[in-house]
């Protein structure tokens, strides 16, 4: 039991006055009438044996005598709360997704019962992260739109257009295209007031060119490609004037401008000392499909790049990722046997990927199983793609898997399905 001055005097003078006591009333065992006014003025604090001589003479407890204010209460209970943050900030540290879950989500309930919205709110961003690590895109669904729709965000145009660019990108990755372009049409408009080089207004343009490629929207994405180049040199953060970099690029094959390849090793070069290894990666993986599509001169040491980052990720995406760049490079030699492309194919298995992803990889398996002569396999790997392309919204990717199922031969020209996003 814990007696704090001077809110114990505080309250024995509140009820000795009520009762009509004086402090000679109080006095016993002990205890004088002076000993009551130096704990009433908070000039000492009582032992344990005078306290409960008080309150006894009181008629109430000891713990009615010793709970702590309201405003105490409060601060207390914040207190609590920032600790529990810590605590998920320090298993996150420790790669302890789990504990870390199960804190916040904590944080978020207890917050809300007592009025902390604001910490409430940073519990949620951080669930949000968490979540995301855990693989859990419902949860964190459900968590960003708490976050869109939380007054907090709603008066903060900065705050709503990073809930945003979250929800954007998690439609995307699930395979939502047109909830993730209107969700980053969102993110734009909230980012538009702020400085072009700002990195919520950069990532708001990335996602939503990037939504823009991949639903089909090309003649959207090139003007918003060209626009996102010329604030590049505002972006004074590398990694995300890489990103920027590379989401142009993929405007820019798409709209038949050659420039493609280069922007994208300008982007690698920015992103080399990242600390995102997932993000650098998908770049990497990007670079050589775009070179191997477009015969680029760099597409050999770029395969042989991403045999090595294979080597180092037993992952089943890094896996398909590289078996697919190998059947693209199969496919786009034009001197592989029926026996070498039929056993690329083979070694291609895209059903650890997302939607698009998954459908890109599925093209190129069908090109394989065409230039092996299996026009049957090829055929249902072609409508597979489609369904996939088009029940992720990409329609135009769709159309143009259609066109090339019935079109003999190897793809000449612009390759669609070439390009990887950010």
């Amino acid at each position: 039991m814990t007696i704090e001055q001077p809110a114990f005097g505080k309250r024995v003078r509140e009820s000795r006055r009520i009762q009509g006591l004086s402090q000679g009333d109080l006095a016993g065992e002990g205890v004088s009438a002076s000993y009551v006014s130096l704990v009433e003025s908070g000039h000492r604090i009582p032992s344990l044996k005078a306290a409960k001589v008080i309150a006894g003479r009181l008629g109430v407890t000891l713990e009615e005598l010793c709970e702590p204010e309201a405003r105490d209460r409060q601060r207390t209970h914040r207190l609590q709360l920032v600790g529990l943050l810590v605590a998920a900030r320090s298993s996150q540290l420790a790669g302890d997704w789990a504990e870390a879950r199960s804190q916040l989500d904590t944080v978020v309930r207890q917050a809300g019962d007592g009025g902390f919205d604001e910490v409430r709110w940073e519990a949620r961003w951080e669930l949000a992260t968490v979540l995301d690590r855990l693989g859990a895109d419902a949860e964190r669904e459900a968590v960003l739109l708490k976050l869109l729709n939380d007054p907090i965000t709603t008066a903060a145009q900065l705050m709503r257009a990073r809930a945003a660019i979250e929800l954007a990108d998690l439609h995307r990755r699930t395979g939502r295209l047109s909830d993730a372009v209107t969700f980053a049409e969102e993110a734009s408009g909230a980012a538009a007031g702020l400085d072009a080089g700002r990195p919520e207004h950069v990532r708001a343009q990335v996602v939503l060119l990037t939504a823009y490629v991949e639903s089909g929207e090309w003649h959207r994405a090139k003007g918003l490609g060209d626009a996102l180049l010329t604030e590049v040199p505002s972006i004074t953060a590398e990694p995300l004037r890489a990103c920027a970099l590379w989401a142009a690029a993929g405007a820019r094959h798409l709209g038949g401008g050659s420039e493609a390849v280069g922007l994208l090793a300008e982007a690698e070069e920015l992103l080399g000392g990242a600390d995102d290894v997932r993000l650098r990666i998908r770049l990497d993986r990007a670079r050589a499909l775009l070179a191997l599509a477009t015969g680029d001169a760099s597409a050999q040491v770029l395969l042989e790049r991403a045999r090595r980052v294979q080597a180092l990720d037993s992952a089943p995406p890094a896996a398909t990722w590289l078996a697919a760049l190998e059947a693209l490079a199969v496919v786009r030699s034009g001197a592989a046997s029926p026996d070498e492309a039929a056993a690329a194919a083979d070694a291609l298995d895209p059903s650890a990927l997302g939607p698009v992803d998954r459908a890109r990889c599925t093209v190129i398996r069908a090109r394989a199983r065409r230039a092996a002569g299996q026009e049957e396999a090829a055929a249902e790997d072609f409508r597979a793609a489609a369904a996939d392309y088009e029940k992720a919204g990409a329609v135009r990717l769709a159309m143009e898997t259609w066109r090339e199922l019935s079109a003999p031969g190897h793809v000449t020209g612009l390759d669609p399905h070439a390009v990887l996003m950010p």
